[in-house]
């Protein structure tokens, strides 16, 4: 994977950095006046819930995350809107807007540790744009935490650099739950018992805590619609390679864990950066569930070690978010849920195939020139 210590390579200039941020900035922004779907409806919800000092897990079925992002909801509903502004797409405008800063925190990452180039590939990359700015849901929050986390932690020394470590895992987690299994990752690695129980135990005890000022009221749904929720269960890479009938007869999740702990055993000696970087791509490729918000998952990650299939992915994906009836509905009357599960199929194949390639080390060119090689001396 290529970084800033894979040579010296000279800083992009103010103005193309500047460029880059308003061209991207601005696309995010503009997307909001682009109507609004299912989820920006939801937080309009769960804004009027807490405004009106009700608990949310109590009161909606229609939230299935932590604590901390029914927080923030609230806190930006509480800025100024325009006079006479319809309450939802105000709200919609500043989720936007704040979901705006947490991919420039993401680019601002990406351009410290390796370049402009791959700063700009995320930050650019219409699928980001488009759930960012219109469909507005913030899964780059805890992968935005979870990265600063890792790289905070190369600054400090001894215990407070773990401690940083488990603190941001467990935000992360209360956030949203993407890197449940990321804790498993970083465990393989450790040479003790204790270290392995501290790197699993904080963060999910921290991510237990965050439920414990709601439960005594909202522990129903709690638990039914966050620990008990299931996305769209269309498993496409697993009916992908697998009969309809095995996918149906087994719980799909445990195959989805099982890869996931599997890739995560492979790639066990890298650093916790990569296998970051590593863990969010294996999340999508793997899932047992898809829905469109989960494209933007592996943005940055592919960002940092393109290659053709990851464009592929990005291509396909633009074009879907496009036509898709959930998303810019450009062409939502020829939509069907058959599409979707041909869509995200092609999408998971196209992002397993990069991925491959990535851990791999092997670009399609040395891979085709072997293939030749072998089939030369048969």
């Amino acid at each position: 994977m290529r970084d800033e210590r894979a040579g010296v390579e000279a800083r992009p200039g103010a103005a193309w950095v500047a460029l880059v941020l308003a061209t991207g900035v601005l696309a995010r922004l503009l997307l909001p006046f682009h109507e609004h779907n299912f989820d920006v409806d939801s937080y309009r919800i769960v804004a009027d819930i807490m405004a009106a000092g009700g608990n949310v897990y109590a009161e909606t079925p229609r939230y299935n995350y932590g604590p901390v992002w029914f927080n923030i909801v609230h806190w930006l509903d509480l800025l100024p809107s325009p006079p006479g502004a319809d309450p939802t797409k105000a709200l919609h405008f500043k989720i936007a807007a704040f979901l705006t800063l947490v991919d420039v925190g993401l680019f601002a990452i990406l351009l410290r540790r390796f370049s402009l180039k791959v700063a700009a590939l995320f930050f650019l990359n219409p699928i980001s744009v488009i759930i960012t700015g219109y469909h507005s849901q913030f899964d780059n929050l805890p992968v935005l935490i979870g990265f600063a986390a890792i790289l905070y932690v190369g600054k400090l020394q001894g215990w407070r650099g773990q401690a940083v470590l488990l603190l941001g895992l467990g935000l992360s987690l209360m956030a949203k739950h993407l890197l449940f299994v990321f804790p498993l990752w970083l465990a393989m690695k450790r040479q003790s018992w204790r270290d392995r129980l501290l790197v699993v135990g904080v963060p999910y005890t921290l991510f237990l805590l965050g439920f414990a000022a709601y439960a005594p009221v909202g522990w129903r749904g709690i638990l039914d619609n966050v620990f008990l929720y299931r996305s769209f269960n269309a498993a496409p890479l697993w009916r992908l390679l697998l009969p309809d009938a095995l996918v149906d007869s087994i719980p799909v999740v445990l195959l989805f864990i099982g890869a996931l702990l599997a890739l995560g055993y492979c790639v066990r000696e890298r650093d916790d950066f990569e296998k970051l970087r590593i863990y969010l791509i294996g999340l999508v490729v793997f899932s047992s569930a898809m829905a469109n918000q989960y494209l933007a998952i592996p943005a940055a990650s592919i960002a940092m070690n393109w290659n053709l299939p990851y464009a592929m992915y990005s291509w396909t994906g633009t074009l879907v978010l496009a036509v898709h009836s959930d998303g810019l509905a450009l062409l939502g009357a020829l939509w069907s849920p058959a599409l979707s599960q041909l869509a995200y199929q092609a999408l998971v194949a196209c992002l397993a195939i990069g991925l491959a390639l990535d851990v791999s080390g092997r670009s399609p060119r040395r891979l085709l020139a072997s293939l030749r090689a072998r089939i030369a001396r048969r």
